[in-house]
C-alpha cells in the first residue's frame, strides 16, 4: 500500500470517527442532562378569537412550535404554562413532555356538565398521549385519560379530551360550572431518542457515501483530462518531427531507421579524425630512437593536414 493510500484511508478513519461523536454526543448529553439545564420552554401565549395559540421551542427540537387550544360545550376563558417542579413525581419523566405542561380554563358549563378541549400541533405524532395532572387526588397524575388523537392530514394531529364539571380530570374539585384541566402532551423519550440515534447513524454512512462517490467520479474527469493533454503532446510531437527522423513508435522509442541513420553519422564522424594511412620513415641513423621520434611528427602533420581537407 503506497504512503497515498494509507494517509487517505487515515483520513476517513477520523471523519467517521468526528461525524460519530457529533452525532452521539449532543444525544447522550440531552438524555443524561451533561451541560446546561435546557428542559425549560416558556410559552408565548396569543389569542385569536374562540382559540389561543401557545408558541414554544420544544425540548425535541431547535426551532419553534405552536400548539392551538379550542373548546366546545364551554367558552375557553385561558390557558397558561403550569411550573413542572409543582407537579413533579417519581412516577413521571420530564423528558417524555413534548412540551411544558398547560393550565386549561373554561367555564360557562352547567353545573356537573362536560366540556371537551381540542389541542392542535402538527409536533405531535400518531402516538402522542395527554397525561393530567391533579393536585388534588392522592395520585395526581392520571395516565389513563380518554384521550382521542386524530389526524387532520398534512402531518397535523388533534388531541380531544372530553372533561366533565366536578370529575378526576377538573383541578378545582368542583361541579361549579368552571372545569380546570393541568397537563401535557407526552411520548417516549427513550423512542424519540433511538429513532434519532439510527436514522444519524444511518445518515453518516450515506454522506460518506456520497463523498466517495463524488472522490470517484472527480478522478475519472481528471484521468480523462490527463490523457487527454498525453494524446495531445504525442500528436504535436509527431507533427513537429523533422522528415528525415523517421516515424516514432507509440511507447516513445525511436524507430529502427532512425537508430540506423544516427550510427552511421558517428561512424562517418569519428572516421574522418583518423589518418587514411600510416607513414613510414626510413632514416639513415643507426639510432632507433630518433627513427621512431620522425615517424611520429610525420603521422601528426598528416593527421593534421587530413583534418583541413
Amino acid at each position: 500500500m503506497t504512503a497515498s493510500k494509507l494517509h487517505q484511508k487515515t483520513i476517513y478513519k477520523q471523519i467517521l470517527a468526528s461525524l460519530l461523536l457529533l452525532v452521539v454526543f449532543p444525544a447522550f448529553s440531552w438524555a443524561f442532562k451533561i451541560g446546561p439545564d435546557i428542559e425549560k420552554p416558556k410559552p408565548e401565549f396569543t389569542r385569536s378569537g374562540d382559540q389561543i395559540t401557545a408558541k414554544l421551542i420544544p425540548r425535541a427540537k431547535s426551532t419553534s412550535v405552536e400548539i392551538r387550544f379550542q373548546a366546545k360545550g364551554g367558552k375557553l376563558v385561558g390557558v397558561s404554562a403550569y411550573d413542572w417542579e409543582t407537579a413533579e413525581r417519581p412516577e413521571v419523566n420530564v423528558k417524555n413532555f413534548k412540551s411544558s405542561l398547560f393550565e386549561v380554563q373554561i367555564d360557562n358549563i352547567p353545573p356537573g356538565g362536560e366540556a371537551s378541549i381540542s389541542i392542535i400541533s402538527d409536533f405531535f405524532i400518531s402516538s402522542t398521549r395527554f397525561f393530567i395532572f391533579n393536585p388534588n387526588l392522592p395520585a395526581p397524575w392520571i395516565s389513563d385519560a380518554p384521550v382521542e388523537n386524530i389526524s387532520l392530514g398534512n402531518r397535523v394531529q388533534e388531541l380531544v379530551i372530553p372533561v366533565k364539571d366536578g370529575s378526576p380530570l377538573d383541578a378545582d374539585g368542583a361541579a361549579n360550572g368552571r372545569i380546570t384541566v393541568i397537563g401535557g402532551p407526552r411520548d417516549s423519550f427513550w423512542g424519540y431518542a433511538y429513532g434519532t440515534l439510527f436514522i444519524r447513524f444511518f445518515g453518516i454512512f450515506i454522506v460518506l457515501l456520497v463523498l466517495m462517490i463524488g472522490m470517484l467520479v472527480s478522478g475519472k474527469v481528471f484521468q480523462l483530462i490527463s490523457s487527454k493533454g498525453k494524446k495531445s503532446e504525442t500528436a504535436l510531437g509527431a507533427a513537429t518531427a523533422p522528415a528525415g527522423m523517421g516515424a516514432v513508435e507509440s511507447a516513445g522509442q525511436p524507430s529502427v531507421e532512425t537508430v540506423l541513420a544516427i550510427s552511421t553519422a558517428l561512424h562517418l564522424h569519428f572516421a574522418s579524425l583518423q589518418p587514411s594511412q600510416r607513414v613510414c620513415i626510413f632514416a639513415p641513423e643507426a639510432c632507433a630512437w630518433t627513427q621512431q621520434g620522425r615517424e611520429r611528427m610525420m603521422n601528426a602533420r598528416n593527421l593534421t593536414l587530413s583534418k583541413r581537407k
